[in-house]
């Protein structure tokens, strides 16, 4: 897309903002490069220029622009050229390994066929009955017979043996 030569500098920084707001860096980038011709002095472009650059991974060319902008005339400049670098140049902080969650690669779950994955996914060593013969499916939740029955007798007297007490606790109140 090209655009008119004749845009004030307002517009070139809202149509450099806008393009990085959007994740397009490298169209941001062109833009602030393009500006920089018709306007050289104008710190702004510069300091949008190092943020495009950065986001592209160019991080040494952005701390390299953000460095000259320090002692820019403008105090605004300055002042976001030193907050970014001290973002770009913090040293990075080790994280112990109790804070990171490792993600398994699963890449290769059926290569490796352990007995959860042919529980869950329907996978066996052995030839079953047919799909439509009315065995469970590969479905993990229509495959209720392959879990273990509950032992729920217990839990029932239990519960009986409550609701006899508070019965015959109610029975003696007044």
């Amino acid at each position: 897309m090209t655009l008119p030569e004749d845009l004030r500098l307002s517009q070139h920084l809202a149509l450099i903002q806008l393009r990085f707001e959007r994740g397009q860096y490298r169209q941001a980038l062109e833009q602030a490069k393009q500006a920089q011709s018709r306007y050289p002095q104008s710190g702004k472009l510069r300091l949008w220029q190092a943020l495009a650059q950065e986001a592209l991974g160019e991080t040494q060319e952005a701390i390299l622009l953000a460095q000259t902008l320090l002692r820019n005339p403008d105090p605004e400049v300055a002042q976001q050229a030193r907050y970014v670098l001290g973002i770009w140049q913090a040293p990075r902080l080790r994280r112990p390994a109790e804070w990171l969650s490792e993600i398994p690669d699963l890449s290769r779950l059926e290569e490796a066929d352990p007995p959860e994955y042919r529980l869950l996914h329907g996978h066996s060593q052995r030839k079953g009955p047919s799909p439509g013969s009315g065995a469970p499916s590969g479905d993990p939740l229509s495959r209720r017979e392959a879990d273990p029955p509950l032992d729920t007798q217990p839990l029932i007297w239990v519960l009986i043996g409550i609701l006899l007490t508070l019965l015959a606790v109610m029975a003696w109140l007044p």
